[in-house]
């Protein structure tokens, strides 16, 4: 099944380290750059829902989901709570309970609880997603990884996978392999790209790009670019990986 290709969001973490993100007058000037650059939607989390829906609704752009960690103090009637205010649909998850020296028993005891959350979701119309790093991909249980655990565990009724393509890189999987084993248990896209030691603009790095189809994932929600720090101004990274995607895919 094509699909057609999502209009792309943004994660503003590549603004977290220089933007305080608290003020919102911050805020609504970078919402505002995010949207004149030609982004659809964003991929962020707000103590101040009616805030940010008013502030999305002005530079005509959509709240594509929040991110959150099973491994924080998660109020999720909270969340439940914000997300109907803002009109966000989608909520991704990185990480198991805890960070860090991952065995087996964690991974089964992080997947009940990423089942219940997703099952919890799923009752309010809310898709959920497991993002990955490439911790994931290594072995945990004889030869079996982290992420043939999840595959194996997790409730794909209830959620499906967030793939970040560069953490997939940087694993040494190679991401479109990834992304046609996986296609019907993807259901939202964290674009991203590396050069083996830095994050990097989209294009600029190691990831291929031309061999992963991503129109060919049934389930697909939400492509969003994602680039955790940049070496050059923000609005120019996000920028040059807008434009990056007009000319690749012509969104």
């Amino acid at each position: 099944m094509t699909k057609p290709f999502p209009q792309p969001g943004l994660q503003i973490i590549v603004f977290s380290k220089t933007h305080d993100l608290s003020k919102p007058e911050v805020i609504e000037a970078v919402l505002a750059r995010i949207a004149e650059i030609g982004y659809a939607s964003v991929e962020m989390g707000s103590n101040h829902p009616e805030f940010l829906r008013k502030t999305l609704e002005k530079n005509h752009l959509t709240h594509a989901g929040t991110h959150i960690s099973i491994g924080s103090n998660l109020d999720r009637t909270k969340l439940i709570r914000e997300m109907a205010v803002t009109g966000a649909r989608d909520v991704c998850n990185s990480g198991l309970l805890k960070w860090g020296n991952h065995a087996a028993d964690d991974y089964r005891e992080a997947i009940k609880v990423l089942n219940t959350l997703g099952r919890d979701l799923h009752r309010e119309g809310i898709s959920f997603h497991y993002h990955n790093h490439d911790f994931e991909f290594a072995k945990v249980d004889g030869d079996k990884t982290g992420m043939d655990l999840l595959l194996e565990g997790l409730d794909f009724s209830v959620l499906d996978l967030c793939v970040d393509v560069a953490w997939v890189d940087r694993a040494g999987v190679n991401p479109a392999q990834f992304l046609k084993d996986h296609a019907d248990l993807i259901g939202y896209i964290h674009m991203k790209d590396q050069n083996g030691t830095d994050w990097t603009e989209l294009g600029r790095g190691r990831v291929d790009f031309g061999s992963c189809d991503f129109t060919g994932l049934p389930r697909l929600r939400h492509l969003v670019v994602e680039q955790d720090t940049t070496q050059i101004d923000p609005f120019e990274s996000i920028r040059i990986s807008r434009e990056f995607l007009r000319n690749k895919y012509r969104v």
